[in-house]
């Protein structure tokens, strides 16, 4: 399990070195971009509610725990993605005249924030692969289609704040490899004690976090007009996630 979790976490440090190699500077970047969000938001949002908060209910029932108890576990993982968010990017915004984007002068600030956000996605990753080998590869699926817009977003940053391609090049990717870092201390924190039902509270309130306050809100964005592509990209991925979660859970059932 600890080898899966260090290899999808280096996947998606990778995806800072790929994801801007292939996508930036390109012309079809834009309606890649909304493609790869709309499918993150998907595979998030369907890995809730037809895996994750299924999984919770039986769980609940089997070990007769209150669900009130784990709807503050889900609502308390929100709040603390919601506070996090905030702390990171208290210093990222400041008010320019010539610039509509919240853009700090000191780039390292932008590394800093980008390396805790990592970190979490680290730490995501972990607890998906200890609750199941899908949701860890599906939670991986949808981090990494997140971070490719996401990576070039703080790629342009760090160009803005002064840096060279190459030097903003190697301090994303160095900022990239705290996923490994959350990842592995999760992996080895958790191993003290076994709560899945708590695990899977928090992977629940982390995926919905992540998909509907930091994910499709850039759907809404003022330049995204291909609203159809987008509709049909998140339609699909739904559909794709179903699928697979019917055929592992019939798999399962049949084992």
């Amino acid at each position: 399990m600890l080898i899966q979790i260090i290899i999808a976490t280096l996947i998606i440090s990778l995806i800072s070195l790929i994801g801007l190699s292939i996508f930036f500077q390109k012309k079809y970047t834009p309606k890649i971009m909304e493609a790869t969000i709309s499918l993150a938001a998907a595979v998030l949002l369907g890995s809730v509610f037809f895996h994750l908060l299924p999984e919770v209910v039986e769980m609940q029932h089997e070990q007769g725990v209150d669900f009130h108890t784990i709807s503050l576990w889900i609502l308390g993982t929100i709040i603390f993605f919601f506070l996090t968010e905030k702390f990171l990017h208290w210093h990222h915004c400041q008010q320019h005249d010539h610039h509509k984007d919240c853009v700090h002068p000191m780039g390292y600030n932008i590394i800093i924030g980008d390396a805790l956000h990592n970190f979490t996605d680290g730490i995501i990753i972990a607890i998906s692969f200890m609750l199941d080998l899908r949701i860890g590869i599906m939670a991986t699926a949808a981090i990494a289609l997140h971070e490719i817009p996401q990576e070039i977003g703080d790629f342009s940053l760090l160009l803005r704040a002064g840096f060279t391609k190459a030097r903003a090049l190697f301090w994303n990717f160095i900022s990239a490899l705290s996923a490994l870092l959350g990842g592995v201390i999760t992996y080895f924190y958790t191993q003290t004690a076994e709560h899945q039902l708590f695990f899977t509270a928090l992977a629940t309130g982390s995926f919905l976090y992540i998909a509907m306050a930091d994910i499709m809100p850039h759907l809404h964005g003022e330049k995204n007009k291909h609203h159809l592509q987008q509709l049909i990209w998140f339609i699909l991925g739904l559909l794709i996630i179903y699928y697979f979660n019917q055929l592992f859970h019939f798999d399962a059932h049949h084992h």
